[in-house]
């Protein structure tokens, strides 16, 4: 796909009311983010954070898995973050 068809794309789906942006996000997020560009992204967008926001997401992360040990929460971020690595490898 070229870069043009790209750009235009990106332009009709910011041009959406934000419902079918929503709507949108839901059916093609998580294919997209499994890609090795949606990793390297999502590497960015962390990278980017404030230790604040940081800390907050992984809270976020821990009240969803409450149910969980601090130690078994660990080691699956740090699994998370080996495989998204170890798949953006060429």
């Amino acid at each position: 796909m070229d870069t043009a068809r790209i750009r235009s794309l990106a332009r009709e789906i910011l041009a959406l009311p934000d419902p079918e942006r929503q709507e949108l996000a839901r059916e093609v997020l998580p294919a997209l983010l499994g890609t090795r560009a949606g990793l390297e992204e999502i590497d960015e967008a962390l990278r980017h954070l404030s230790d604040d926001d940081l800390r907050s997401l992984v809270e976020r992360a821990r009240h969803r898995a409450s149910d969980l040990a601090e130690d078994e929460i660990a080691a699956i971020i740090a699994e998370g973050v080996r495989a998204a690595r170890a798949h953006g490898r060429p």
